[in-house]
This record gives structure tokens, sequence and C-alpha cells, in this order.
């Protein structure tokens, strides 16, 4: 066998996926409706690239996200990393161009990231997310902007329910500074490396990694898990613990009634759109090294366990990397790959069917008659499928249905004569014969609702 007839075995890389035309008309219209959100709320989209130099990158999450960026030398002899998602870029994007933009700057930035992490369901080594943030400004209304733009979105989906979990970094530090007197940077940034656990591995094991933590012992693990699990009559962090527990710590406390303001929003905002709850939760941690205040992870309520499908936060040091310039952020982001395999596990994806018109042609002298019809209905903004074989319409019926469409036209010889046409609407069976051909705009768009 020579070497132009070995075949190579098709098959993907772990961790990546194909996607099948449903799944890809999924992503795509998720993506339109988080545009049109965005839109309305004033943000503007940008983009930036796969690849940036790996000192921009590395260093600015923990080391073990560290070691899931992929990185090489690329044949200038750089080193060079892909993304791991899309905030550091924007951070490099606004040092780069912060004379170009009006502050404060509202983003919208729509793109797959890399990570070379171990792969699960629901998680992949490539992956889409959605980002909206807020840069330029250090504000309650920001935080609430963000939040709420997050909430209105997943609102527009349907989930069946959701829990957007709400956390702050400030609060979080200041408890574990009451837990663990002395507490360094390198102990509370394990502390909330372990923190960030607490969901996967529960909470005895957490106690046991907050004890090993330098600075770290049992007494004051035990006390802040008791105080972070704690629940008011909603399911939320109970802030009279935090209160108490907070007791003289001005700082904290001052971040608590910011926290609580932005609780008392958002419980506003979920009232006028349904589908989600909204919970103080201060046990949420983020792994990211770069937070600086509030943080949020929404989970979908038929999946527990599940994971977090957006997620984000207030990040005021980030574009110190860059500038001098003082850019406090706050934003989050959707990931939208991993969203849509919560839906799928659900059965909320698929089913239905497309807003598509095909036209089967009977007769061979119907096809003029049938290009001329496509390019009408094309002109008037109306999807519109083909047959492509002329014939055996039982078989192109077939394939219409296949296919998912909603509506076949059908197209003969007595029909190209009679200037008519016949129509079936696939979801409900019913079919008329002998329509004008004047009217079939009108009576097809009747026929989609």
């Amino acid at each position: 066998m020579t070497s132009i007839d070995k075949k190579i075995e098709p098959r993907r890389l772990k961790g990546f996926r194909d996607y099948m035309p449903d799944l890809m008309e999924s992503r795509s219209r998720f993506q339109g409706s988080i545009r049109h959100e965005a839109a309305l709320a004033g943000f503007r989209e940008i983009g930036t690239p796969v690849l940036e130099y790996a000192e921009t990158l590395l260093g600015q999450g923990s080391d073990e996200t560290d070691k899931q960026v992929y990185r090489f030398e690329d044949h200038g002899g750089r080193k060079v990393a892909m993304r791991f998602d899309l905030t550091i870029p924007f951070a490099r994007f606004v040092a780069e161009h912060q004379g170009e933009l009006v502050f404060p700057f509202k983003r919208l930035q729509i793109g797959d990231v890399w990570r070379g992490e171990n792969t699960q369901k629901g998680r992949y080594r490539e992956f889409c997310q959605c980002d909206l943030d807020i840069i330029g400004v250090d504000s309650v209304n920001a935080d609430v902007e963000i939040l709420s733009c997050f909430y209105r979105i997943l609102s527009g989906f349907d989930l069946g329910g959701f829990t957007m979990r709400l956390g702050n970094r400030v609060l979080l530090s200041a408890m574990l500074a009451k837990a663990f007197p002395g507490i360094d940077v390198a102990g509370e940034s394990g502390a909330l490396i372990a923190l960030d656990k607490l969901d996967k591995i529960g909470a005895d094991p957490v106690i046991d990694l907050l004890t090993k933590i330098p600075g770290g012992n049992p007494d004051g693990a035990r006390s802040l898990l008791s105080c972070l699990l704690s629940k008011d009559s909603v399911g939320g962090t109970d802030r009279g613990q935090v209160r108490d527990y907070l007791s003289g710590n001005e700082a904290g406390l001052a971040e608590l009634r910011r926290m609580e303001m932005i609780l008392g929003i958002m419980n506003a905002v979920s009232e006028t759109s349904k589908g989600g709850k909204v919970r103080l939760d201060l046990s949420i941690a983020r792994g990211l090294g770069y937070y600086t205040g509030v943080v949020f992870e929404t989970t979908l309520d038929g999946l527990p366990g599940f994971g977090s499908i957006s997620s984000g936060g207030r990040y005021n040091n980030l574009a110190e990397r860059f500038t001098n310039r003082s850019l406090p952020g706050v934003g989050g982001s959707i990931g939208l790959d991993r969203l849509l395999a919560g839906l799928e596990e659900m059965g909320r994806l698929g089913g239905q069917k497309r807003d598509l018109v095909f036209i089967a042609i009977a007769t061979e002298d119907a096809l003029e008659s049938a290009a001329r019809l496509s390019g009408e209905l094309r002109a008037a903004g109306i999807s519109c499928d083909i047959g492509l074989t002329p014939g055996k319409v039982g078989n192109q019926f077939k394939h219409a249905d296949r296919l998912g469409c909603k509506v076949v036209i059908t197209l003969g010889t007595s029909e190209v004569q009679s200037h008519t046409y016949n129509f079936k609407n696939m979801a409900t069976g019913e079919e008329e014969k002998n329509l004008p051909r004047s009217g079939v705009v009108e009576r097809l768009r009747a026929g989609f609702r």
C-alpha cells in the first residue's frame, strides 16, 4: 500500500469536540440573545487575539491555572500562550488602547478559550465564553449593572430555574483574618483555593485543607466554616452571624453593608425578570487571584452538582500589570458550552421544528419556478431550502422532516401552469392545495405561528 492509499483514522483530541448543526444553531441563537441584551444595556463588542505573549497571561491565576495554559515557542522564537479566559487579554487591551476608549467602558466579548485541564461532564479544553465587563469605575452601580445584565440574559433562556450566588472577597479576607490571625498572603491564597473546592468535596475535607495552610488551625477553620455555611430564612448566608463574626472590623462591616445594598437591588431585579433566584453565599471564593470585591457564581437548579454556568466579580487591580493608570473593573462570563451541555442533559435543547421552508419539486419542468420561488422567499427574509433531485416527493418530505422544517411547499407541472402551490405545515399536518402564488409570503408567515 502506498502512502497516498493509507487512510488516517478520523479522531479528535481529548477534551475537544465537534458541533453538529442542531447544537451549533443553539450556540448561535444563545450568542445572538446575549449580544441583543448587552446592546440594550450599552455594552460594546470587541475582539482580542487567541495568542498572547506568555508573560501577559501567566501569573494572574493560581499556579494550578498556569499549569493549564497552552503555551509554546512560535516560529520567531517568541514565547506565546493561548488565552485561558477573556479577562486578562481584556486588561491588556484596555491598557494598550486606553487613549481611544471612553471610560467607564462597557465591554462585550464572545470567543473561545483553551485550558489543558482534566475533562469531565460539561467541561472541555476548548470552550466559548461570553463576557461582560465595566472598567474605569468602582461603584455599587457598576457591580449591580453587571449582575443584573447577566441575570436578565439567563432569565431569557429556558433554564428551568437558576440561582445566582453572591460572595465578596474583601469580606472573605476579613473572615480569614479573624479565623487565622496573622495569616500571610501565601496562606490566604491557599485558603481561597481550599474554599473554592467546598461544593466539590464538602466541609470536612475543606476544614482539613484549611488546617494545613500556613497559619491555619482546626478551631479557626471550624469557626470560619460554621459562619460561612450558616443560613438565613431564604437559604443565603446568615448576615447576622457574619456581622457578629466581624464585630470590631469596621472595614469588613462596611463591605457587608455594600453587599446588603447590592443584594437588595438584585432582589428587586429578580422580581421583574423571573426565572432565577439571588442569594448571598460568602463561601464563594473564586479560584482566580485577581478578584478584589463582589464575586458571583450561577448554577442550574435542575442539575445540582453540575457546577457554575456563569461567574465573575470585581477586579480593581488587574490592569496594573500593564499601566500606572487606575482602572478598576467588574465583569463576568457565561460558559456557553457548559450551559448548553447542562441543557442537553436536562432535555431542554432540540426537538423543535425550524422556521425553515422546504420546496419539494415534483417534476423537472418545475425547476425554474422553484428557483424563482426560493429567491422570492429569501428576499423576503424567509429561510428556504430546496429539493436538489426532482421527483419522488415522498422522499423529499422525509428529508424535510429530518431537517426539522416547519413548512413544505410542493411544485409540479400543474402548479407551474396554474401559478399555484401546495402547502403543508409539518408540525400540525395541515395541508392546503392550489394556493395562489401571489400571496405566498403572507401565507408562509402565518404558517409559522
